[in-house]
C-alpha cells in the first residue's frame, strides 16, 4: 500500500533505478491494456450489446478504450516519479511541465493516427524533451549534509 501511495506523491527524490522501473510498469500495464482490449473486447462489443460501436481488431478506434483509460490513469503517477527524479538532479520540479507537450503529441500519434500532425511540431515537443530525457538517463546529484 505504501508503494501505491508514493505513486501520488510529489514529495521526495527518486533514483534513476526506480525511474525506470515505474517506466517498466507502466509500459507493460498500457500494453496488457491493449491486448485485452484488442483480444476479448473488441471482438466481443457487437455480441453484448447491438447499439455499441463495435470494431475489428487492429482497426482505429474511436472512444473510450481500456488502452486509453490506462494511459488517463498513468499520467498523475508518471508526472509525480518525474518531479521527484528532477529533484534528485537538484532542478526545478516545474521543469517536468516540458513534458506536456510531448505527452500530448504522443497520445495523438497513437490514438488519432489519421490527424497527422506537422513536422514542425514534433521537432519542438521532441527538442523540449531532450533536457528531461537527459535528467532521466543520468545520475542525479549528490546532496550534502546541509541540504537535509
Amino acid at each position: 500500500m505504501k508503494k501505491l501511495t508514493k505513486m501520488f506523491s510529489f514529495s521526495g527524490d527518486a533514483k534513476r533505478a526506480k525511474f525506470w522501473q515505474f517506466v517498466l510498469f507502466a509500459l507493460v500495464f498500457w500494453l496488457a491494456a491493449a491486448y485485452v482490449d484488442e483480444t476479448f473486447l473488441a471482438p466481443n462489443l457487437c455480441l453484448i450489446n447491438e447499439e455499441w460501436f463495435c470494431y475489428l481488431p487492429g482497426e482505429v478506434r474511436e472512444g473510450i478504450t481500456l488502452d486509453k483509460i490506462a494511459s488517463v490513469l498513468l499520467i498523475i503517477p508518471f508526472f509525480s516519479i518525474l518531479v521527484r527524479r528532477l529533484r534528485d538532479h537538484l532542478v526545478s520540479p516545474y521543469l517536468a511541465l516540458l513534458a506536456i507537450p510531448g505527452s500530448f503529441a504522443l497520445g495523438a500519434f497513437l490514438y488519432f493516427p489519421a490527424q497527422e500532425l506537422p513536422l514542425w511540431v514534433m521537432i519542438v515537443c521532441g527538442v523540449l524533451f531532450l533536457p528531461l530525457l537527459y535528467w532521466m538517463l543520468t545520475k542525479g546529484k549528490k546532496k550534502s549534509k546541509a541540504d537535509d
